[in-house]
């Protein structure tokens, strides 16, 4: 690999100058450096995120993979960016996305509790917590979002009925009923799909007998096929 311009620390990294100089070197301390040659995977999604890592020379990318088995390329990172969000979340979190080197690159990698500990010292734990109570929901809606980008309209139409109904629903003898009274309109705005190819996944789920309605609601009777569709590249 060719020498990366760029200094190893975090000196004059944007996003490191909001931090004290203390916070800083205890960042720096803990931080351990490693390179990557262009298109080389630093970690792929569903793996388990326990580090954050900052882009200190060269730049990275983030996608997800596509049903077609393309990726679908979410941002690209320039030098003093931050990537591996999840690793936040208190109790781990799998990666959303995949990270790989756009080209060569040099990135710092910091474990999670080192990350809070050279931050806020002895209240790690409890910012931690706080931290993780403001941010997960975020990054559910994060992951509803990378997840749709790599859906067919069939997966997405099953996925926004699984989570309406986790919500709103009901669990009798005829299934999962839907409480909230929910137009096809909205069902369609959610799964990001016109109207009419809506309505037609919906039909098909009806022929299948994953979906029926009774008195106006929504009767979810197998949510389990359901999530093997949302699940389906």
């Amino acid at each position: 690999m060719a020498p990366l311009a760029g200094d190893r620390s975090l000196r004059g990294l944007a996003t490191t100058k909001r931090l004290r100089a203390d916070q800083r070197d205890a960042l720096h301390a803990r931080l351990s450096v490693r390179e990557y040659r262009r298109g080389e995977i630093v970690y792929r999604p569903g793996g388990p995120a326990r580090h954050l890592y900052v882009v200190l020379a060269g730049v990275a990318r983030l996608a997800i993979p596509a049903p077609n088995g393309r990726s679908v390329l979410i941002h690209l990172l320039p030098a003093g960016e931050v990537f591996g969000h999840t690793a936040l979340v208190e109790g781990g979190a799998p990666h959303i996305f995949e990270a790989a080197a756009y080209t060569d690159l040099r990135v710092g990698r910091v474990g999670s509790d080192d990350f809070f500990e050279a931050m806020v010292g002895t209240r790690a734990q409890e910012v931690r917590a706080l931290v993780s109570l403001l941010t997960e929901r975020w990054i559910s809606l994060v992951q509803r979002l990378a997840r749709f980008l790599a859906q067919d309209l069939q997966a997405r139409v099953a996925a926004s009925l699984i989570e309406v109904v986790r919500g709103f629903g009901v669990e009798d003898t005829r299934g999962h009923v839907l409480a909230l009274r929910i137009t096809q309109d909205t069902i369609a705005d959610l799964s990001a799909g016109s109207v009419r190819k809506v309505n037609a996944v919906l039909r098909r789920f009806e022929r299948a007998g994953l979906l029926r309605k009774d008195h106006g609601r929504i009767v979810l009777p197998d949510v389990g096929a359901l999530e093997a569709l949302a699940l389906d590249d």
